[in-house]
């Protein structure tokens, strides 16, 4: 009996290991190739904005976490840096700045998200039309599927 509860323990644990690995690792193996430098920089001059993103935030960990340089202009959201790969993320612009899941929380009602971020050292989002990145201050990265705090980083200051 005590060889059978071990057995069966021993496989749940493998089983929720493979798949906490498979959840870490599938956003990495099915990632697009990220876009060109050349065009992240071209990006980045045109911008009227520049942040960065802190990889020490208070709602950044070490699974969910960014480091590196963001531009904003009227067309375009340029990153270029690290992130900590994972599944459906998005980009949202919001009023103020947060740092934190709960705070991002209270206030995404009023954020507008503007792009999916599908590669983890650069990416390049483009601004829909309707949207006037001047009536914001920040840009947030966010994991939808599992609500999880990625990076923010405020390119102006409010008012």
């Amino acid at each position: 009996m005590r060889r059978i509860l071990v057995l069966i323990a021993t496989h749940m644990l493998t089983l929720g290991l493979g798949f906490g690995l498979g959840v870490y690792f599938l956003p990495i193996l099915i990632a697009p190739d990220d876009p060109p430098v050349e065009e992240i920089q071209a990006a980045m001059a045109d911008a009227t904005y520049r942040t960065t993103f802190h990889r020490d935030l208070k709602g950044s960990d070490a699974v969910h976490w960014a480091e590196g340089k963001v531009s904003v202009s009227a067309r375009q959201v340029a990153f270029s840096g690290k992130m900590g790969p994972g599944p459906d993320y998005k980009v949202y612009l919001v009023h103020e700045f947060v740092d934190n899941k709960a705070d991002f929380l209270k206030i995404k009602a009023n954020a507008q998200r503007i792009g999916e971020v599908k590669t983890f050292n650069r990416f390049l989002v483009d601004v829909p039309a309707n949207v006037d990145v001047n009536e914001f201050t920040t840009v947030v990265v966010w994991c939808e599927r599992f609500s999880k705090f990625i990076s923010a980083g405020q390119y102006r200051t409010p008012g």
